[in-house]
């Protein structure tokens, strides 16, 4: 699909912010992070990235906002967003233009998102036989679930729970403190 085709279904290209026509490629020697052959330097893009990230979370509101990435290595912020309205996605790109790589089809917003792990029933889950060991928002709109155990069964569960196509199961294991 050309550019124009996706910009039609709601995504928008960072360009970048610099004429660098390549990813970047940061090597760390063991002491200091270098920055790329031609010049970029991660934490000054970083900071111009971040501060992109903030407003797009700002602009977009709760009802919109789904989550980003940071992408030094193309100069972007990659954004999901749950249905933004054009409005949203001109403001966006006049605050930042070229940095934003929009996708607006994630599933619900992140706020949603929260609401769906705040009423996981661990407790209930783990009596059942799922023992669950991590738990939190995806970038893009989903419930991701660790659990420890069986994968296919704890989403199974889940999706009789929430329907499918709302949590990611994966096989994890407890974090140990050292």
């Amino acid at each position: 699909m050309t550019p124009e085709g996706w910009a039609a279904q709601g995504v928008q290209f960072g360009g970048g912010m610099s004429e660098a026509r390549h990813e970047h490629t940061f090597v760390w020697d063991g002491e200091e992070l270098l920055p790329c052959v031609c010049g970029a330097d991660m934490m000054a893009i970083e900071s111009v990235l971040t501060a992109a990230a903030d407003d797009s979370r700002r602009v977009a509101g709760e009802g919109h906002y789904t989550g980003c990435r940071l992408r030094q290595e193309s100069e972007t912020v990659e954004l999901w967003m749950c249905d933004a309205p054009s409005r949203i996605l001109r403001a966006l790109e006049a605050m930042h233009h070229g940095v934003y790589l929009i996708h607006n089809d994630a599933p619900r917003p992140y706020t949603t998102v929260l609401e769906l792990m705040d009423a996981l029933p661990v407790d209930r889950l783990k009596a059942e036989g799922i023992h669950i060991v991590r738990v939190g928002p995806t970038h893009d709109g989903y419930l991701h679930v660790s659990v420890m155990g069986d994968v296919p069964t704890a989403q199974a569960r889940l999706d009789a729970m929430y329907a499918e196509d709302v949590a990611q199961v994966k096989y994890g294991e407890p974090a140990i403190a050292c």
